[in-house]
């Protein structure tokens, strides 16, 4: 189904919703960006954000503009910048991979476990959950073996 097939098939008063809905979202992307710019002392990753939040801003305030001349297109700006909320997310991904492979990469250089798998494994509450998760973790493995064996169609 096409974007402008799925804007039909909404309800009248969603469709005329859709303008404010758009300017909403995009006030809100837009403070993101100014109060994450307020902030100082701004990291790579925060700039990262800054520009996507203000393209997603950009996008939905044009969105609400073209809603005046054209109602099927500005849903297809609509959804366009909503889709990339999922850049952010995987940016968050992205930095958690990171940072496990920097904590690992410093347990080996070191030769110690890192403190917070440390702690994890001092304060869990008992062993038999340990091997839960073990065991969790090693039907997971398998089955995505499984997974990659199997022939595509």
């Amino acid at each position: 189904m096409d974007n402008v097939e799925v804007y039909k098939s909404l309800p009248v008063w969603l469709q005329r919703m859709l303008p404010f809905v758009s300017i909403v979202l995009s006030l809100l992307a837009f403070s993101y960006v100014f109060f994450r710019y307020t902030q100082g002392d701004l990291e790579f990753v925060h700039w990262l954000r800054i520009i996507i939040f203000s393209i997603i801003g950009v996008i939905l305030l044009f969105s609400a503009i073209i809603y005046a001349f054209n109602q099927g297109e500005a849903w297809k700006w609509f959804v366009g910048g909503l889709t990339l909320l999922p850049v952010l997310l995987m940016l968050q991904l992205f930095l958690l991979i990171l940072k496990v492979a920097r904590i690992v990469i410093q347990s080996v250089f070191q030769g110690s476990v890192p403190e917070p798998i440390r702690i994890f494994i001092e304060n869990y509450p008992s062993k038999f959950d340990i091997i839960i998760l073990s065991v969790l973790f090693i039907i997971g493995v398998m089955w995505i073996i499984d997974q990659l064996k199997k022939p595509k169609k």
